[in-house]
């Protein structure tokens, strides 16, 4: 029997529920955050928009302000963005946690 590889995330998600728009070279789409940490977001496309891993992603809401990253994987109408590591990243995902949770 094959020994099951269990993968640890670098940092916990929070399951969220509200929504914003996603923009990449593919299109726009609005859709909603499914969940969020420090490193990524999960959302869930309202329409297909032929995000690729490793395209560059915006991300805009009204939660959250202005982020960017890359598309680190999709399956069918969801997408993980690993969001680009920077202080105003982190500022804009600590004020959520803060304010809005």
């Amino acid at each position: 029997m094959p020994v099951q590889q269990v993968v640890e995330r670098k940092a916990k998600r929070v399951a969220t529920k509200f929504t914003g728009e996603v923009t990449c070279k593919g299109g726009t789409s609005r859709g909603i955050v499914k969940d969020l940490s420090p490193a990524g977001i999960c959302f869930q496309l309202y329409f297909d928009i032929n995000a690729k891993t490793g395209q560059e992603v915006t991300i805009e809401s009204d939660e959250l302000g202005h982020l960017t990253g890359v598309v680190h994987w999709y399956r069918g109408d969801r997408i993980g963005i690993r969001l680009h590591a920077s202080s105003n990243t982190s500022a804009q995902v600590s004020s959520y946690f803060k304010y809005f949770r």
